[in-house]
């Protein structure tokens, strides 16, 4: 975060220097764009423990120091280039994806800034262009998390940006539209949508699906791990197996998280020298220490639906096996079950709700087939 602060007084700093400013001048300018680098790194930390950025971006701020230096070096570039040919648009959007709206918005502003107090005579009207395009551009692409669509955002992003380049530079201007003119906004417009184009592009392959695929890789029952587990403690491994099949059921019914959910019901009872070796999500890593904690540190309903759900399971092997070629009374079982340890009173301190404790209870005796057909077996 300090390349980010002493990146942009110095770009400031050798900006004034280069256009003859004198030293009242020099001193606005270093104030201004120096302000602007404290509230993006202000806003950036915050989001890191609030914990609102995407993915592991908090993890890796290399990724948003890294597009906010290049956008300090464009930034100088922009001040010998015609105010309609400016492309902030691209890191407004990229540097948003890599953090929140917030820090997006504070980022993009800041490289504005930078360009517009090294610039002469730049009008307001040049600076809202670049502020609303901006904003229009992290509404339509900073939100988007499990599912990733670009072409309608990006036509929507690049043609208001070329709207209010037309109305608020071109045609106050000129009081009309000049074909020779027109080129710049155009190619502007054209870059704008190529660098968003491969970024997100990178971004979805190297960022997003990553921790797609390491929940793929994770909930798999073929696993490394989990074959591991299935040769030296079968029991627990079917355990695992039978407790994700219905945990992944009730948290798609609740619209919760479902693969984290799964994710925990298969990890959440290992020993705890056997987590340590895995890298888990972190999404996965606060359910894993809620249910190991348990007690009052239960709080998310996921975590209780896994604790729920496995503690079922594990009573019903230990039924399959005293009542073994016996027909197994489950509906008893867990109508028990929650009437002496899964009661609200019990759970008053979780996130759970009555209506969502019903539903579970209802989906457990709903799966009576399951438990007589597969948990037989293993």
């Amino acid at each position: 975060m300090l390349f980010i602060l002493t990146g942009t007084a110095f770009a400031a700093f050798v900006g004034s220097f280069a256009k003859g400013d004198d030293l009242y001048y020099t001193v606005r300018n270093l104030v201004l764009s120096g302000s602007a680098g404290l509230a993006t790194i202000f806003s950036f930390q915050a989001g890191r423990v609030s914990g609102s950025f995407f993915y592991d971006d908090g993890e890796y701020p290399g990724r948003f120091a890294v597009i906010y230096l290049c956008g300090i070096l464009c930034a100088l570039v922009f001040t010998f280039l015609p105010v309609t040919g400016w492309m902030f648009l691209f890191f407004y959007v990229a540097l948003a994806r890599v953090s929140d709206s917030v820090t997006g918005i504070c980022g993009g502003t800041g490289l504005l800034v930078l360009t517009t107090i090294l610039c002469e005579q730049i009008s307001l009207s040049t600076f809202l262009v670049y502020l609303l395009s901006g904003m229009i551009g992290i509404a339509l692409f900073a939100h988007q998390r499990d599912e990733f669509y670009t072409a309608v955002p990006l036509m929507l992003a690049l043609g208001s940006q070329l709207l209010m380049i037309f109305a608020g530079e071109l045609l106050i201007q000129n009081k009309k539209l000049v074909l020779e003119e027109t080129l710049i906004p155009l190619a502007n417009t054209v870059m704008n949508g190529i660098l968003i184009c491969i970024f997100l592009q990178y971004y979805i392959n190297k960022v997003a699906k990553k921790t797609d695929n390491l929940y793929l890789m994770l909930n798999d029952p073929e696993s490394q791990v989990m074959k591991q587990v299935r040769e030296e403690r079968a029991e627990d491994y079917y355990c695992a197996i039978h407790t994700a099949y219905l945990v992944e059921r009730i948290a798609s019914d609740l619209e919760l998280d479902v693969r984290s959910a799964k994710c925990v019901a298969y990890y959440g009872h290992l020993p705890p020298e056997e987590l340590k070796e895995i890298h888990f999500p972190e999404p996965v890593s606060v359910l894993l220490e809620e249910l190991k904690r348990g007690g009052k540190a239960l709080r998310k309903k996921e975590a209780v639906i896994v604790g729920i759900c496995y503690r079922v399971i594990r009573e019903i092997q230990r039924l399959n096996k005293q009542n073994a070629g016996k027909k197994a009374d489950y509906e008893n079982l867990i109508i028990q079950m929650f009437e002496k340890q899964f009661t609200m009173e019990a759970l008053a301190e979780t996130d759970i709700t009555l209506s969502n404790l019903r539903h579970v209870r209802k989906r457990l005796l709903d799966e009576q087939m399951y438990y007589e057909v597969f948990m037989n077996r293993g």
